[in-house]
């Protein structure tokens, strides 16, 4: 869109003759506001155009604390002015006698010197002037109102209602957002915001060339993608990705949604939600990545750098692609559950669970595989953008990872292991009540046994009976046989009298009692 001329003793050219002549009848705004610069006009650093109902102004304006002049619209009805379009982002003028100007020969031009920078080309054989909306939209109409020009069709790094974002293969055209270079800089930035234009409905952030983010599909009834639901308010989105820390992107930075001013959503809201930020077979939990089961970091060096980018390789090779045949135990599959499904898989048609399972087993591209909703779902080579969601999350999928025989022998699955934990958690809880219910009953018997005694006896004395219990109590854990009082003994065998006398032998007389 733009293109910047420069006028030195070197070259000359019909570009430089209307320079001059347009430089020499410059006519200037009073103080009165208006939304329109006619054909002649112009306005300096110290003016502004507002359009008809005072909700967007255009003027120089230098961000942050920049000594660069970039011309600018910005919401005029915030506390704090949002830029959301920057015409000269690829040039700044240092100079504040800087002046935007509509030329003789119709396009709008920002002139500083001998230096002159064409916001518009456009052909024009009648008068043209610039007008500002309240959409936000710059326009070139001439004198019959026919618009030559608008600035939507050129969006910057920030997207109103009205604008385009995507592709026309026909007339080969792309609209996309790109972010700013700094808050003090509105040059382009790495990141870029595209439709997909291999058809997927998507829209996705990219990093240079690398992906970063996706919003996932266009669903429902057609008013959302499925990661922004957001999209059903009617809001202006600010893809303002340029606030940097220490050369990192800022987490708080990034697709906003801009209601006053204020910033309340955006994307990525988490380190997860960037695209492989966990690289192959990588984990998100939290926004910590992890290695699936069976997996190691492939260059630890970096991981501990926190750059998991490079993702994760297997321990093991798999036996399916084992051409030296060192693995013979088949493959097999471990369950990770409660997850969000890894990107990109494909549908089979299959007939059940088993057969889909054997499908994968048998194809050695196939990394894993899920079965939902009578559905078999297959994933080949890498698995990419994974994420382990929390356990009250109601999103949780389960899927089927292959693994190497070897890394699941003397293994289960966590759900697995939770069902057998609590197996034999309640085995061991009921049986312990079996062992204490026996125990009671036995000690009960044995306490009757051992406590027994006669009360026909006026001879028993409190003395004896105490000491009894006490013999008891010190010695009952040892006792084999029954222990009784001398009282009860002496009344049982009538004071052990000759005639229940049975015998006698080497410790002492036998009495019947």
């Amino acid at each position: 869109m733009g293109s910047m001329k420069i006028s030195d003793r070197r070259w000359w050219s019909v570009d430089l003759v209307f320079l001059l002549v347009s430089s020499c009848f410059h006519l200037e705004f009073g103080d009165a506001t208006t939304d329109t610069i006619l054909q002649g006009q112009s306005i300096t650093t110290s003016q502004t155009i507002i359009s008809a109902g005072g909700e967007f102004e255009l003027g120089f304006s230098s961000p942050g604390n920049s000594t660069k002049y970039y011309l600018g619209i910005w919401c005029k009805k915030v506390s704090e002015p949002t830029i959301v379009w920057v015409a000269n982002r690829d040039f700044s003028f240092s100079i504040s006698s800087v002046v935007l100007t509509v030329s003789a020969d119709g396009n709008l031009e920002v002139l500083e010197g001998k230096i002159f920078y064409k916001v518009t080309n456009i052909s024009s054989n009648k008068n043209t002037s610039a007008t500002l909306l309240d959409s936000g939209n710059l326009v070139l109409r001439n004198d019959n109102l026919s618009m030559l020009w608008q600035s939507f069709d050129y969006p910057k790094d920030t997207m109103l209602p009205g604008m385009k974002l995507g592709y026309d293969k026909r007339a080969g055209k792309t609209w996309s957002l790109v972010s700013w270079k700094s808050i003090e800089d509105p040059s382009p930035g790495v990141f870029s915001l595209e439709f997909d234009p291999k058809g997927t409905g998507q829209i996705f952030i990219l990093q240079g060339s690398t992906m970063y983010w996706a919003s996932g599909n266009w669903v429902g009834d057609g008013e959302v993608f499925s990661l922004i639901p957001e999209m059903r308010l009617n809001i202006m989105f600010n893809f303002n990705w340029c606030w940097m820390c220490q050369g990192r992107l800022s987490r708080r930075d990034g697709l906003k949604t801009v209601i006053n001013g204020i910033h309340f959503w955006f994307q990525p809201r988490t380190q997860c939600e960037v695209y492989a930020y966990c690289g192959p077979f990588g984990i998100c939990h939290g926004d910590a990545c992890e290695c699936l089961q069976g997996f190691e970091p492939g260059s630890p060096k970096n991981w501990n750098l926190k750059d998991t980018s490079g993702g994760c390789g297997r321990k093991t090779v798999l036996q399916c692609g084992d051409t030296t045949h060192t693995n013979g135990k088949r493959d097999r599959f471990l369950l990770v559950s409660n997850v969000r499904l890894p990107d990109y898989p494909l549908t089979l048609p299959t007939t059940s669970a088993t057969q889909c399972k054997s499908t994968c087993l048998n194809n050695c591209s196939c990394s894993a595989y899920a079965y939902y909703r009578d559905k078999c779902i297959v994933w080949g080579g890498d698995l990419q953008n994974s994420q382990q969601l929390s356990d009250d999350s109601s999103n949780g999928q389960d899927f089927y990872l292959k693994l190497a025989a070897s890394e699941l022998n003397g293994k289960v699955s966590s759900s697995k292991w939770k069902v057998w934990l609590i197996v034999t958690l309640a085995i061991s809880v009921t049986l312990a009540f079996v062992i204490w219910g026996i125990w009671r009953r036995l000690r009960r018997k044995g306490e009757d046994l051992l406590l027994f005694d006669f009360s026909n006896s006026s001879e028993d004395t409190k003395y004896e009976l105490s000491e009894a219990n006490r013999l008891w109590r010190a010695e009952k854990k040892e006792v084999d046989l029954p222990v009784f009082s001398f009282a009860s003994v002496s009344a049982a065998t009538n004071n052990f009298s000759v005639e229940n006398k049975l015998g006698q032998g080497g410790f002492g007389p036998v009495y019947m009692g």
